[in-house]
């Protein structure tokens, strides 16, 4: 079986797929104060202990601190446990993928947005990155509204297959021994 789990991008969500790749079950959530008790909770609905789980990976960021971290935890305990390597990838990339463009902001967490420029995120303030991009139609529906309401052209896309897409990105990352947040304020 294989497990990912998203804790840097709203909708929150884990996800079991059989070693096919098919969609066991995704479980989602918006409370980023609950991703550990979501995630343990989903699992002990599967009966974690007895989960063949061959193949783990997430989310590394940027995101908020305590949600990226209660992730990493997860995923690497998992690893751990199960002898894996563990996959992750970068938001930026795996929605790029999903969206099939680079047309999209990401929340940050602090008043702005993150932007992607010639492959490098970048941190902006709402308003410049809706000034930047007033002629060209962009995706905002990882945003909140307030910050949503100040794009004009949008693009209308459903997030839904998202956890598929994530794992093809996944698998075709390097794994590694450890999952390292990519966290989008420094720990104080």
């Amino acid at each position: 079986m294989k497990f990912i789990l998203n804790t840097a991008v709203d909708p929150h969500f884990c996800a079991l797929f059989d070693s096919a790749g098919k969609l066991i079950e995704c479980h989602k959530w918006t409370n980023r104060r609950r991703d550990g008790a979501e995630t343990f909770d989903f699992l002990e609905s599967h009966k974690a202990e007895d989960l063949k789980i061959n193949f783990c990976g997430g989310v590394a960021g940027p995101g908020g601190f305590s949600s990226l971290r209660a992730g990493a935890g997860i995923l690497n305990a998992l690893a751990f446990a199960k002898k894996i390597p563990v996959h992750q990838v970068r938001a930026d990339r795996w929605i790029a993928e999903f969206l099939g463009s680079k047309d999209f902001v990401l929340n940050s967490f602090g008043d702005g947005v993150w932007v992607l420029e010639s492959g490098e995120l970048i941190r902006m303030p709402v308003g410049g990155a809706a000034e930047k991009f007033s002629d060209t139609p962009i995706f905002v529906g990882l945003l909140p509204p307030e910050k949503r309401g100040k794009f004009k052209k949008t693009l209308d896309v459903s997030l839904e297959r998202a956890e598929k897409v994530l794992l093809e990105v996944l698998e075709k990352t390097q794994p590694q021994e450890i999952f390292h947040p990519d966290y989008e304020f420094p720990p104080v």
